[in-house]
C-alpha cells in the first residue's frame, strides 16, 4: 500500500461523517484551522514489517496514521470528544477500500492546548499481507533465471 494513498482514503472516510477532513499540513508550526470549531486532519506515520515466511518472500506489515482533532470546542455536540467518539466508531474494525484488513485503534490521547485551540489525536493502523520479488544478481550474470 502506498502511504498517500492510506492517508487519501482515511480522510474520505472520516469526510463521510460531514466533518472537514484534511492531510496534516505541509508546515504545522502555526497552523490554525479556518472551519468553526474546527477540522480533522490525517497523516501518515510509517510501517513496520511484523513477521515473514521462511523463504523471506512473503510478509506481514503493519501501516500506522494519525487523525489529530484540531478544535476550539471540547465537549457537547461537535466537540473534540464528540468528534473522537464518531471517528471511533466509524473506523474500528472498518475495511478501507485500499485496504486488505480492518483498521484498529492503537492509541487515543490529548496532544496540546495553546490559546484555546485543543488537539487530539488517535493513532490508527492496519495489518497487511504482501509478496516481495526477490532479485539476485549474480545469478542471473551466470545464466540464471
Amino acid at each position: 500500500m502506498v502511504p498517500e494513498v492510506f492517508e487519501k482514503a482515511l480522510i474520505e472516510e472520516i469526510e463521510k461523517l460531514g466533518f472537514i477532513t484534511l492531510p496534516y499540513p505541509e508546515e504545522p508550526k502555526g497552523y490554525y484551522p479556518e472551519a468553526d470549531p474546527g477540522e480533522v486532519l490525517v497523516r501518515y506515520e510509517g510501517r513496520k514489517v511484523l513477521d515473514r515466511d521462511i523463504s523471506g518472500v512473503m510478509k506481514t506489515t503493519r501501516y500506522f496514521a494519525e487523525v489529530v482533532i484540531v478544535t476550539r470546542q471540547v465537549r457537547e455536540a461537535g466537540g473534540a470528544y464528540d468528534v473522537l467518539k464518531q471517528i471511533y466508531d466509524r473506523l474500528e474494525g472498518y475495511t478501507l477500500d485500499v485496504a486488505a484488513g480492518a483498521l484498529f485503534m492503537e492509541a487515543e490521547s490529548f496532544l496540546n492546548e495553546e490559546n484555546g485551540l485543543w488537539q487530539f489525536g488517535q493513532k490508527w493502523s492496519v495489518t497487511q499481507q504482501g509478496a516481495i520479488t526477490i532479485t539476485d544478481e549474480y545469478d542471473s550474470k551466470l545464466g540464471g533465471n
